[in-house]
């Protein structure tokens, strides 16, 4: 890839992959312009490239701008803590990257099960390696007592795993051992590490039972589809979601009593619908509904099926039902932060703000190196409770604050600032050339209309069009 990105560089410049720019958590003298997704040589799939500039001066528009700062090291866990970092590809083969995300994945979502042990998101936990830094640094960044780390080599059908458990404060290991097996045995195994690593940080191993009938699929080509398939939907592109479809239809296809794949498909559905990427959109939201209640029907112990079945009634304006099934993913997967924070979000919109901050403050702690859709609903929060300045704060700390800027544009309108007010509304009209007050209203699904009310005002003032 570097040889492929030189090609394309012009003398003095710097050139990144995607993958790179994502793991700069934070500089504060950096800035990243996107220059799209070039075609390279031999690389079948596109990949986003990016200059980097040194100066530290803002571009006119930047793409994407880090955070100044990192975020704050989270307080020391009380219960015990655990961050399970990404498993090192040693096939030397790339195709197997998203077979170690998923085996790290699947071992996160089950130790998140134990209400009394914090876990990490991967999101968080991904972003450090043992390599580049100490057991003892990486444990105080994500505030953890505890690191899993490990590596797998592929060789066919078999796979050889490495595992160990690290005491980060002592730089200790509490636990290793290694695992050789089928890759059809793959899900036992797990299993096995997050018991392991449970057991031996004394949280009582109460998930035995849930394991034996949570469905986990026999086609192992469908467990990488998903995989490729959760990949595409993190990029938000009307080109990504359509290939991630065809993904999860796929996988369908090859194991269809595999619920998490009918998550991912009522994703795409519920995205079209709120992009107006669907030419129907309700038939779409419609979709989205049946699709998350067949992920439930296939698997009823997998959080995310309930989690993507209040995610789509939520914008079918089903306040209580969307709640009801968010407070179910929470029952069967307490310390998922991505369900937590749209969980919260869900609760904005059922007007109960306060409650969406604090449900948001404990998905960043479990996800301290979060994305911008944390911030995007934290905003949408302080914008339900009238805080506009805290509104314009929280979306001034994404790094891409464009879907935070028809917030902007109300909420500098309500506090007089109109200059910044207007400068927002128009960059509004750049990334959405067709946008009307008329057809946006549609989309937020408050529950209080004097909420919405309030929100169209201030993006009249902004000078958006009706």
């Amino acid at each position: 890839m570097a040889a492929r990105l030189q090609v394309l560089a012009k003398p003095g410049e710097i050139l990144v992959s995607e993958r790179v720019r994502l793991s700069v958590v934070a500089h504060p003298l950096i800035t990243f312009r996107s220059l799209g997704r070039p075609a390279l040589k031999n690389v079948m799939e596109p990949i986003e490239v990016f200059s980097v500039d040194q100066s530290g001066a803002q571009t006119e528009r930047p793409i994407v701008i880090l955070r100044n700062a990192p975020p704050p090291a989270p307080e020391p866990a009380r219960q015990p803590s655990v961050a399970v970092l990404a498993l090192s590809n040693l096939s030397g083969d790339p195709s197997n990257d998203h077979l170690c995300e998923g085996i790290v994945e699947d071992v996160i979502a089950n130790l998140s099960r134990f209400r009394n042990l914090l876990v990490v998101a991967r999101h968080s936990a991904f972003l450090f390696s043992l390599k580049t830094l100490s057991a003892r640094e990486i444990g105080a960044r994500l505030g953890v007592r505890y690191l899993l780390g490990g590596s797998m080599r592929r060789a066919g059908k078999r796979l050889r795993i490495a595992v160990e458990l690290t005491d980060a404060e002592l730089e200790g290991v509490l636990w290793s051992d290694r695992f050789e097996v089928g890759i059809d045995e793959l899900f036992e195994v797990q299993d096995e590490i997050a018991g392991a690593v449970a057991s031996r940080l004394a949280v009582q191993i109460d998930f035995a039972q849930q394991k034996q009938e949570s469905q986990y699929p026999r086609d192992m080509r469908a467990y990488g589809l998903v995989l490729r398939g959760q990949q595409l939907l993190l990029r938000f592109s009307k080109e990504a979601n359509t290939h991630a479809r065809l993904l999860f239809d796929e996988a369908i296809e090859n194991a269809p009593n595999y619920g998490r794949a009918y998550s991912g498909l009522s994703r795409t559905h519920n995205l079209d619908w709120r992009y107006s990427w669907s030419s129907a959109p309700d038939a779409s939201l419609e979709t989205a509904v049946d699709l998350a209640r067949k992920a439930i029907l296939h698997d009823q112990l997998d959080a995310r099926g309930f989690a993507e079945l209040g995610f789509a009634k939520l914008y079918q304006k089903r306040h209580d039902e969307s709640l009801a099934e968010y407070k179910r993913a929470v029952a069967l997967n307490p310390n998922d932060a991505d369900i937590l924070a749209e969980h919260a979000d869900s609760l904005v919109y059922a007007g109960q703000p306060r409650q969406a901050i604090d449900l948001l403050d404990r998905a960043m702690r479990l996800n301290p190196y979060y994305p911008d859709w944390y911030l995007w609903y934290l905003a949408d929060a302080h914008n339900a409770m009238g805080s506009s300045a805290d509104v314009i704060d929280a979306v001034h700390r994404m790094q891409n604050p464009d879907e935070g800027r028809r917030l902007l544009a109300a909420n500098f309108a309500h506090l007089g600032l109109m200059d910044q007010a207007h400068a927002a509304a128009r960059e509004v009209m750049r990334l959405h050339p067709g946008f009307t007050i008329s057809r946006w209203r549609h989309r937020p699904p408050y529950r209080n209309s004097a909420i919405l009310e309030r929100y169209v005002e201030g993006l009249r003032k902004a000078g958006l069009p009706d």
